[in-house]
């Protein structure tokens, strides 16, 4: 499973600012703030929205593997047990 990797999402981010900046600098009523400064904060919902879910998605895989080892070994030593007492018998 791939991520988004934070250094490519933030030098965007940066890009956007100084975009944004210019735009305020230029103090030009024909240069308006265009869709891409929409977009950014779209982005920005996004990128956290993957964080949270890529947060979720860790939890559960740590608890995945917790139960499973816990289970694994519940059912290694059954498994012992029940070898034994069958070949007492």
């Amino acid at each position: 499973m791939q991520g988004i990797e934070p250094k490519l999402h933030m030098n965007l981010t940066s890009r956007v600012e100084y975009y944004r900046l210019l735009i305020e600098a230029a103090e030009d009523p024909e240069s308006q703030p265009s869709e891409v400064i929409n977009q950014i904060s779209e982005l920005r919902h996004l990128y956290d929205e993957y964080l949270l879910n890529k947060k979720n998605l860790e939890n559960s895989i740590k608890n995945y593997r917790e139960y499973h080892n816990d289970l694994r070994k519940k059912l290694t030593s059954r498994l012992r047990e029940l070898r034994r007492k069958s070949r007492q018998k």
